[in-house]
């Protein structure tokens, strides 16, 4: 059941890149339902002929919910900013297979969270086996009702910039919590010689996981160029190979990190993986620095065609889905070297 419920939390990393990569984010208007209804319709003709104005109505009332929230913990500025936003402000058409990407979306997250729930419920039963992970189990399950209701808020402010890296970075947390959860009960193992110790593979993960956060952030700086009208170099949008360039130059430095520090990753595991060869201790292709390193290879790739191509759909899913196996895959190894390891 803990391996089911990782399982379904990863999954909304494909499904939620998939809602990115197509815009179909605000594909339902509202939450839980879509557009009122418990499964969206098939066409505009099963909607009410005000449906625009109906559903833009609840949004602003949930928005400014939410504005009274940030004023009430001296955020003036954001609260205001989020009354004013035009772009909240703007009713949603009806468009089905938005509607539908982000209500298969969404459906598996109501999946993650019953998983999480029986999960918690065998992890209290078995809570001498367990041990401490059934507090982590909580854990999870707090950080991922926390989430839905973040993704409400997704919704309601129309991708707010923040609040969907935010979104982000909160599935990840509750990912992590599972896993750790699941770890007390059934410790990862690995059966090479990990080579660096607990600490080491800590701060290797920390160093991932900022490089991910940030990767959300330029997204969000993406989408806001589209906005403006400044998404390609120059405004030429027949330049490289003749469909144009993303302006990195337009991007602030955090993007300018997420670009160059996976290859000093890459370049870490490869020196680390010629320096066991030099010592004698010949590594496989499934040790971690192996894996590792090909990883970060395809996600420098995906990033290139982010850039030459201007970040085309595909590329976008794959990345977040490669990215999120990444960071998951060296959060195992990590869990395993506190397993295994001396400090």
């Amino acid at each position: 059941m803990g391996l089911f419920t990782c399982s379904s939390v990863f999954l909304l990393f494909l499904f939620g890149g998939l809602v990115r990569a197509t815009g179909s984010g605000m594909g339902c208007p509202d939450w839980p339902r879509c557009f009122g209804l418990w499964a969206p319709p098939t066409c505009e003709c099963k909607l009410p002929g005000n449906y625009q104005q109906i559903f833009l109505e609840k949004r602003l009332q949930k928005v400014e919910r939410f504005a009274k929230v940030l004023s009430a913990f001296g955020m003036e500025a954001s609260a205001a900013r989020l009354r004013t936003d035009e772009s909240i402000q703007a009713p949603e058409a009806f468009d089905p297979v938005k509607a539908w990407i982000e209500y298969i979306n969404r459906l598996f997250g109501v999946l993650s969270g019953l998983f999480a729930m029986v999960y918690f419920g065998m992890a209290v039963l078995f809570r001498k086996r367990i041990g401490s992970g059934k507090g982590w189990g909580f854990v999870a399950l707090f950080l991922l009702l926390l989430n839905g209701w973040l993704g409400s808020l997704v919704v309601a402010t129309n991708l707010l910039p923040g609040v969907v890296t935010l979104h982000f970075l909160l599935s990840f947390l509750c990912l992590f919590a599972y896993m750790v959860s699941l770890h007390k009960a059934v410790p990862f193992t690995f059966e090479q010689d990990l080579v660096l110790s607990k600490k080491h593979w800590f701060g290797l993960w920390l160093s991932v996981f900022f490089i991910v956060i940030i990767g959300a952030w330029s997204r969000e700086q993406v989408d806001g160029l589209r906005l403006a009208g400044k998404l390609y170099v120059d405004g030429d949008t027949s330049g490289f190979l003749g469909w144009g360039m993303l302006d990195v130059f337009a991007m602030d430095a955090l993007f300018a990190l997420h670009r160059y520090l996976p290859f000093g990753l890459l370049g870490w595991m490869i020196w680390l993986s010629r320096k066991q060869s030099t010592l004698g201790n010949q590594l496989s292709k499934s040790h971690p620095f192996s894996v590792i390193a090909m990883i970060s290879a395809v996600q420098i790739a995906l990033g290139v065609v982010h850039i030459w191509f201007v970040v085309p759909a595909w590329a976008q899913v794959a990345h977040v889905v490669v990215g999120s196996a990444l960071i998951t895959y060296i959060f195992a190894v990590y869990l395993s070297s506190r397993a295994h390891q001396p400090s």
